[in-house]
């Protein structure tokens, strides 16, 4: 009998949004039939999430134009 809280493991898509990338980025087929779920899990992991870098990106550009004025 379970006595504390269920922990619900995310589901791909669900990461896929996390990570800013549109749902079933990573869905695959191997050998005709869908991949299984933890190569999926496995390239969200490794990714980087799309809307941090923009922003990175946009901080960097903005640092650039300050430069060029100075």
């Amino acid at each position: 009998m379970q006595t504390g809280p269920i922990v619900r493991r995310l589901t791909p898509v669900e990461c896929a949004r996390l990570q800013g990338f549109e749902d079933n980025h990573c869905q695959i087929t191997y050998r005709g039939r869908p991949a299984a779920d933890g190569p999926q899990y496995k390239a969200y992991g490794n990714s980087m999430a799309v809307p941090v870098v923009a922003w990175i990106l946009d901080r960097v550009e903005a640092a650039v134009a300050a430069g060029d004025r100075n």
